[in-house]
């Protein structure tokens, strides 16, 4: 692979809170970024970052546009932040799902490939394998993680010079409270000054990682010239009693009780489970990453200089 060091990244899904996220670490850390979004403008202070709108990876055309990005603008990668996640499924959700989580990811490699850039990264989601494993997963859960699995796959045994990597992450959040997990959940709750019931005794141990950091692993992705399939997670294990009285402690107004039930045990997730093992196995990927408290404390202010246009 040519060495060249990488200052204009593409980046798929921008609105998205994992894009968000990484576009917004790239840019101040003075990377050009050029940020994809379907239904939602973006808008920027920064000079640094260009929203390309109307990015469908379903539309026929998609291509073609991506294609024109790159021949105007020449980025040296692409990061693929783009994907159906279960909840935005509705019908015809697997053929749905296979299109954007597989084919399109395909299509962006490719492309990649053909325009001779140096990165491709895709980001996945850890211990896929495991959670597949789990009986009571609904047919779109199910659907959705045979998708990432079956795209990792697919783009690691695709050789060719270029760094391809599938960045595996555990439960993303970040500056778009979209509520795909526990922390968007409590901080909604909070902000509308509802009480935090947890169906459990609150002991369930969790690690989330803030959008943010995401990008600052994809730049020492970039440094470091890695490839193949990389787990990336949050700084900490936190259970779920503490993160509600953390979002409660930073984001309440008022006084905001937080209810349990003591009698039911929650067990720990697989993915902290084998997460935790990789690290002791110093088998994933290390960098410098925001505290719980400092993370929410950007999203309360919202310390991103890119936007969604009302």
């Amino acid at each position: 692979m040519k060495k060249m060091k990488i200052k204009r990244v593409l980046v798929i899904g921008s609105s998205g809170v994992v894009g968000h996220g990484v576009s917004t670490d790239l840019i101040k850390n003075n990377y050009f970024v050029l940020g994809t979004s379907n239904n939602n403008d973006l808008i920027s202070s920064s000079k640094n970052f260009k929203n390309i709108s109307n990015i469908n990876l379903t539309s026929k055309n998609f291509l073609t546009k991506i294609q024109k990005i790159i021949n105007t603008y020449n980025p040296q990668a692409i990061i693929n932040c783009a994907a159906l996640l279960p909840y935005k499924a509705k019908k015809k959700f697997k053929s749905n799902m296979d299109r954007i989580n597989n084919k399109s990811v395909m299509d962006l490699l490719k492309l990649s490939i053909k325009n001779n850039l140096l990165f491709f990264i895709n980001i996945g989601g850890h211990s896929i394998k495991e959670k597949l494993k789990d009986k009571k997963l609904s047919s779109v859960q199910r659907a959705y993680l045979e998708s990432k699995n079956i795209i990792e796959t697919k783009i690691l045994n695709f050789k060719d010079k270029i760094n391809v990597i599938s960045l595996n992450i555990i439960a993303p959040y970040g500056y778009i409270l979209e509520e795909t997990s526990l922390i968007p959940k409590f901080i909604n709750k909070v902000k509308k000054g509802q009480n935090i019931d947890i169906p459990s005794d609150g002991s369930r141990k969790q690690i989330f990682t803030f959008s943010e950091d995401v990008g600052c692993a994809c730049r020492r992705i970039f440094e470091d010239k890695l490839e193949g399939s990389i787990s990336f997670a949050g700084p900490a294990v936190i259970t779920t009693k503490q993160l509600a009285k953390s979002i409660i402690s930073i984001f309440g107004r008022k006084k905001i009780d937080v209810s349990f039930k003591k009698n039911i045990r929650d067990n720990d997730g697989m993915a902290v489970k084998r997460y935790l093992n990789e690290k002791s196995k110093k088998k994933i990927l290390i960098t410098k990453k925001h505290s719980l408290k400092k993370s929410l404390f950007k999203i309360l202010r919202y310390d991103s200089s890119i936007k969604i246009k009302n």
